[in-house]
């Protein structure tokens, strides 16, 4: 009897002691101090990535795809002949290598083609662009179309977007190499702004006011369509479900004007795919059949992205956007009825981001691309989970009411920050023997250990002796250290490599190679 008395006593200190926690956090935790925490984690994260970016240095296609407008500029320091040359060096992309018109042009007007010091741009140019479309894309999804608590998908935005750059599988070339960002990071933001503008049309009521926005939306439709194929790919198939969408609800005649970004992003895309240089470079590659490239795309969605890149941060970001969206999703009137169909659905879109790749060259191992698909991934989960906790709010409880600014429970407050503090405990754990864990962490190792500035003062002996050297045959010391984020490929001691030829077109050499030996 006296045990249990203990017991008892036990269980009853317990309780008030959990009920002294979840009211103190309840107090001292609330949804702007939230958005505060969660934006300033965010920003500071970002600092160690834009520091090393001070140290950021063209590399591989960056000189291939930059020579051309970079003559340009010494010779006339023109912005329109400059803009003029990469068009035109686009085309020839166009007719003699791949569609992708709009990346092309973006990759020719790398930042170094006006000085190798507007190269450190780069990191500012990827990151602000991809933050920006972001956020845009999920404020017009959750606050203007699903009316959700702007505050709350301010948090599920910025947590995305942390766990997006910060676990990204290869930022070296999704945020610091120009070429590789600009062909994929830049175009998937691009894609976002696309998408928010579609949408923010349909939502208008005012038709002349729709049918502006349909008509602004129709550049980054024109840029996305030709871009990169996994992008457009999947832009093309989420328009043909929009119009579809439009015509079951009978709305598409209210909507007509979608029809302008439509086409215009339908034609753009057609004379992507009809590219001359298509049939140069399939030549060339060896890339899987049609069928294949299908069945292979579905099972590394479960092999990439379920498997490899869904780690315990990725999980931890699961707990705590379904938490937030658990607050939210009670005062949408929205219904979420088909979870099973969104689900399979995003399955999908995803698998067919990883098509192309596959049919193109039979693999998804460049960096770049495991990187967008990452990105894109981390988006469609994002949406999956909102969905699927939005359906069982419906159907566990009353809605207590629709329009009404619902705050965070004291359990939800209690759960996030547990899983904030986790989160920061783990990551301490995993970044001790691991810098390259996260890629704020990569970023301030290499910053505080010197190999940022040894790499960087190694390069800019490099270009002096470039710039030095026009019409002759260079040899240039190898790099000391080759930062993670940084060095994407470097040139070698055979001056017919491409990357070697080149830096020696982008300089007006005659031939360029490492010393052997480092001698």
């Amino acid at each position: 009897m006296e045990k249990e008395t203990k017991e008892s006593k036990s269980i009853t200190a317990f309780r008030v002691l959990a009920d002294r926690l979840i009211k103190a956090v309840d107090k001292l935790v609330g949804i702007n101090s939230l958005f505060c925490i969660l934006t300033a984690g965010y920003v500071l994260s970002l600092i160690p990535l834009f520091l090393i970016g001070l140290y950021d240095y063209p590399a591989a296609d960056d000189y291939t795809f930059g020579a051309a407008c970079r003559t340009v500029w010494a010779e006339s320091h023109s912005v329109i002949a400059v803009l003029g040359r990469a068009f035109t060096r686009s085309y020839e992309y166009y007719l003699n290598w791949a569609g992708c018109m709009s990346s092309s042009f973006f990759m020719a007007l790398q930042p170094a083609v006006f000085g190798e010091g507007f190269y450190k741009l780069t990191p500012f140019i990827m990151i602000g662009i991809l933050s920006a479309g972001t956020l845009y894309f999920m404020h017009v999804v959750f606050v203007r179309l699903l009316k959700c608590d702007s505050r709350l998908t301010g948090c599920i935005s910025l947590l995305l977007l942390f766990v997006t750059v910060q676990c990204m599988p290869n930022p070296a070339e999704g945020l610091f190499w120009y070429n590789g960002a600009a062909h994929y990071t830049l175009m998937h933001a691009i894609s976002l702004i696309f998408y928010a503008l579609i949408i923010s049309a349909l939502l208008y009521p005012d038709e002349r006011k729709s049918r502006r926005t349909f008509i602004i939306s129709a550049l980054p439709g024109l840029i996305v369509g030709m871009g990169n194929y996994l992008t457009a790919l999947n832009v093309g198939l989420v328009l043909a479900l929009l119009i579809t969408g439009l015509l079951i609800g009978k709305k598409f005649k209210s909507r007509r004007f979608i029809l302008i970004p439509t086409i215009v992003f339908y034609i753009a895309f057609i004379f992507n795919v009809a590219a001359p240089g298509n049939a140069v470079r399939s030549a060339v590659s060896n890339g899987m059949n049609p069928l294949k490239a299908v069945l292979v795309s579905f099972y590394y969605v479960l092999d990439y992205c379920i498997g490899s890149w869904s780690g315990w941060a990725v999980w931890l970001y699961i707990i705590i956007i379904a938490t937030l969206f658990w607050n939210v999703a009670k005062t949408v009137d929205f219904d979420f009825s088909y979870p099973l169909a969104v689900v399979v659905l995003n399955y999908c879109l995803l698998a067919a981001m990883i098509a192309p790749p596959l049919f193109g060259t039979g693999n998804i191992e460049a960096g770049r691309i495991q990187s967008l698909i990452f990105i894109m991934y981390m988006l469609l989960l994002t949406f999956t989970v909102c969905y699927v906790t939005g359906w069982a709010v419906k159907r566990l409880g009353p809605v207590p009411g629709v329009g009404i600014t619902v705050a965070l429970t004291p359990d939800s407050k209690v759960l996030i920050v547990f899983c904030l503090i986790f989160g920061l405990i783990s990551s301490a754990l995993c970044i001790i023997p691991k810098p390259q864990y996260y890629t704020f962490s990569a970023a301030a190792a290499d910053v505080l250990n010197g190999n940022a500035a040894a790499y960087g003062k190694a390069m800019r002996e490099r270009i002096e002796l470039y710039n030095e050297s026009g019409g002759m045959d260079v040899e240039a010391k190898a790099l000391p250290v080759k930062p993670a984020l940084l060095c994407s490929s470097d040139i070698s001691e055979d001056p017919d490599d491409w990357i070697n030829a080149g830096v020696s077109r982008f300089y007006g050499l005659k031939s360029v190679r490492v010393k052997r030996n480092g001698n």
